[in-house]
C-alpha cells in the first residue's frame, strides 16, 4: 500500500487482510502534529520551482512541479483501508499523518497490484511495476520466490543514482534481521546482477540521513512501527519521529525531494503525496494504484517506465508534483 511525505522484514507473522484489519482501531495518541507550514531561510527559493517563486509551505507552493527531483523518500506501512485509519485523508485519531493529509494530496482509491493477495506480492508489484507469479503467499526468498524481473533499484543503479532498500531494526547489510523478509523488496530481486548488489542496496535504517538523501529511499519499519502488530497510534508517532525531519530539510524546502506515505494493502489503500506543490487531496483518477505510483517515481528521477507503469495513469500530473 501508499502515498508523499512513504521500509522491510524476517518475521514469519501472517500478512492475511483479516489479520491487518484487526490492528487498525486502536486508540490513537493525540500529542503529535505537524506544523502547517515550512518556513524557508529568508531570501531562499528553489532551485527547481519557477523563477522568485518560494517554497514557504509544506505544499501546496505555488508554480510548476519541478521535472526531477534529486531524491524521493517512500515510508512503508502495513494492513489499512482508508476507513482503518479514520477515513480518507487520515482521521483525527492519527493527528500527523492528519495533519499533512489536510496540506498535501491523497489518492481517494488507490489499488494495490493483487487485492487477493498479501504483503509480499503487493511490495515486489510495486518496485517491478507487475504482479510477479514467483513472490506469492510472504514465502521467504530463494531460487524459488523471486523475480529477475527489472526494477527500480537496478534501473536507478545503472543510471548511476544511488538507491536504498533502508531496514528497520536490521544491524548488517543484505539483511531483514529484526524485521520482515517480506516487507523488504530488494531481498526479492534475482536478476541480472542485484544480487551482487545487495549490501550496498539493503541497509540497516540506522544508516539513513535526512540530510543525506540518497535518490531513491525505501524505508521498511518494524512489525510494529509499521502497523502490522501495533495500533494506529504506534505508526502515528513513528512516523512523527521519522517523517519530519525529512520535511525539515533544507533540501525538502528547495524542492528537491518528495516523500510518500505508502500502504502494502487493503483496498481502497491509504496512501499520501508530500512536495512543495502538491494540491491537498483527495484526488480523484481512474486507475490510481501501485503503477501509476510507479511510473510517477520513475519520472520523478528521470528513468523510463517499466511493465504496467507505462500504461499507468499520470498520477504526478493529477497531484501536481
Amino acid at each position: 500500500m501508499l502515498l508523499v511525505v512513504g521500509l522491510l522484514f524476517v518475521a514469519t507473522a501472517s500478512c492475511s487482510s483479516s489479520a491487518k484489519r484487526s490492528n487498525a482501531s486502536a486508540p490513537a495518541t493525540t500529542n503529535s502534529v505537524a506544523p502547517a507550514t515550512t518556513t524557508l531561510p529568508a531570501g531562499s527559493t528553489s532551485t527547481t520551482a519557477k523563477a522568485g517563486a518560494a517554497r514557504t509551505r509544506m505544499c501546496g507552493n505555488p508554480g510548476p512541479a519541478p521535472e526531477r527531483y534529486d531524491s524521493i523518500v517512500v515510508f512503508s506501512f502495513e494492513n489499512r483501508t482508508w476507513d482503518a485509519v479514520g477515513g480518507v485523508g487520515f482521521g483525527p485519531a492519527m493527528p500527523f499523518l492528519h495533519s499533512l493529509g489536510r496540506l498535501c494530496g491523497y489518492f481517494a482509491d488507490w489499488t494495490e497490484t493483487d487485492t487477493a493477495q498479501n504483503s509480499l506480492t503487493q511490495y515486489i508489484g510495486q518496485v517491478t511495476g507487475e504482479f510477479q507469479p514467483g513472490t506469492v503467499n510472504d514465502c521467504s526468498p530463494s531460487p524459488r520466490c523471486s523475480t529477475t524481473a527489472d526494477n527500480i533499484f537496478r534501473q536507478a543503479r545503472r543510471a548511476g543514482l544511488k538507491a536504498v532498500n533502508y531496514v528497520e531494526g536490521a544491524t548488517s547489510p543484505c539483511s531483514a534481521r529484526g524485521n520482515a523478509a517480506k516487507h523488504v523488496p530488494y531481498l526479492y530481486l534475482w536478476g541480472a546482477d542485484d544480487r551482487a548488489h545487495c549490501n550496498d542496496q539493503v541497509r540497516p535504517y540506522s544508516e539513513f540521513d535526512p540530510n543525506a538523501l540518497p535518490a531513491f529511499a525505501f524505508i521498511t519499519p518494524t512489525l510494529c512501527n509499521d502497523g502490522h502488530d501495533c495500533a494506529n497510534d504506534v505508526v502515528d508517532a513513528w512516523a512523527r519521529t521519522h517523517v519530519q525531519p525529512v520535511l525539515d530539510s533544507a533540501a525538502y524546502r528547495a524542492g528537491k525531494v518528495a516523500v510518500f506515505i505508502w500502504y502494502d494493502e487493503d483496498h481502497p489503500v491509504p496512501n499520501m503525496w508530500i512536495t512543495p506543490t502538491a494540491r491537498a487531496g483527495p484526488i480523484s483518477l481512474a486507475g490510481a494504484g501501485y503503477a501509476g505510483t510507479l511510473r510517477a517515481w520513475q519520472s520523478m528521477l528521470g528513468l523510463p517506465c517499466l511493465a504496467n507503469a507505462c500504461r499507468a495513469p499520470n498520477m504526478r500530473a493529477a497531484t501536481p508534483s
